[in-house]
């Protein structure tokens, strides 16, 4: 029946679910978008999102005062560009690849950052313009805490020069926080900053986030480390 079912769904372009029932061993869920454990988890949102997924459109992941943050599509290259080539941009942080090479990129990105995991760097727009004014989100790496290696959560953001001192970096920022404490289950947020980066450093501290360290990169780059406690 199951087989069935997720067979129906593909033939007609629907989103499947699978549901992980311990009373029935050996299931097979090859084809289903999404599985589940238990029922309490799903609600409107939930739904909405599997079919987003089926259907390859982006997740809304937060709205602010001024603005909604959503996933990146390939559609969205154009503007992506536009906000990176403005002016001071990437003074502080990685520029993009060429074009061709960072639509692969993209394309590799959301099928696996999003897919997998439901988080990654994301856009954000005006709700007054409909424009893109930045790019903000969460990605993992792997950092050496405490004399060991562990899969730690990082914030990263870039807000257009158009829109600077406006405070969208702390209003985007605050919300991701609130959104990271709701929705993941890391314990702690980290974020590098520049030495030279004194607005960030600004940013760093009327979030709420402590300094861990002071590290020299290979390059000569002094990056400064904070962390701030989601739980």
């Amino acid at each position: 029946a199951t087989d069935q079912t997720i067979r129906f769904g593909k033939e007609n372009h629907i989103a499947t679910l699978g549901y992980c029932n311990p009373d029935i061993p050996d299931q097979r869920y090859f084809g289903v978008e999404m599985l589940v454990e238990g029922f309490e988890e799903i609600d409107e949102e939930f739904l909405i999102r599997v079919y987003q997924r089926y259907h390859h459109l982006p997740w809304k992941i937060l709205e602010t005062k001024r603005t909604i943050v959503r996933e990146l599509t390939l559609s969205d290259m154009d503007a992506l560009f536009e906000l990176y080539a403005q002016p001071g941009v990437t003074e502080y942080t990685e520029g993009l690849y060429e074009r061709q090479e960072e639509e692969e990129y993209e394309r590799a990105y959301i099928n696996h950052m999003y897919r997998y995991f439901g988080y990654g760097m994301w856009l954000v727009f005006s709700k007054e313009t409909g424009e893109l004014i930045g790019r903000a989100g969460f990605e993992h790496h792997n950092l050496v805490i405490g004399g060991k290696e562990e899969l730690a959560l990082e914030m990263g953001y870039v807000i257009s020069p158009k829109v600077q001192r406006q405070g969208y970096a702390y209003e985007v920022c605050q919300a991701l926080l609130e959104y990271a404490k709701r929705n993941m289950d890391f314990l702690v947020v980290h974020a590098f900053v520049q030495e030279e980066n004194y607005a960030s450093h600004q940013l760093m501290k009327k979030l709420g986030f402590c300094l861990n360290s002071i590290e020299e990169q290979s390059d000569g780059v002094k990056m400064h480390h904070y962390e701030l406690p989601l739980k």
